[in-house]
């Protein structure tokens, strides 16, 4: 009689733990393929650093100050505290952290045009 399923192809054996592990690519790459060169960061092509925005440090600090307060609500910081002084300890950390991230932000932003300028001029 005929086998009425198809058997598999490929075996997974699993390891003396018992993990099946792939065994990648076994054939050879077509010549067509675009072949990968350097460093990783250096062919991602996605993602472009974006440049600090005040509006971004905002919402940054405004994430914070919104986990200061539930902490201050909740009393994790210390004594219990009524929602007045949590809400003006949030709005206060509002105000200092808006700064704070914004010049980190642009600090990180041109870092990272620095190097993207170094790897652009190594290459040529």
């Amino acid at each position: 009689m005929a086998q009425t399923k198809r058997k598999r192809r490929n075996k997974h054996r699993g390891n003396a733990v018992g993990v099946v592990e792939a065994r990648g690519r076994t054939s050879k790459p077509r010549d067509d393929a675009p072949r990968a060169s350097g460093r990783a960061p250096a062919s991602r092509g996605g993602r472009t650093p974006r440049p600090a925005t005040w509006k971004s440090a905002a919402l940054k600090a405004a994430f914070g100050a919104i986990v200061l307060f539930a902490f201050a609500r909740l009393g994790v910081l210390g004594s219990e505290s009524t929602t007045s002084s949590a809400a003006t300890l949030a709005v206060m950390a509002m105000v200092f952290y808006t700064p704070i991230m914004f010049f980190t932000d642009r600090f990180i932003y041109e870092r990272r045009q620095k190097q993207m300028n170094k790897a652009g001029q190594g290459r040529r």
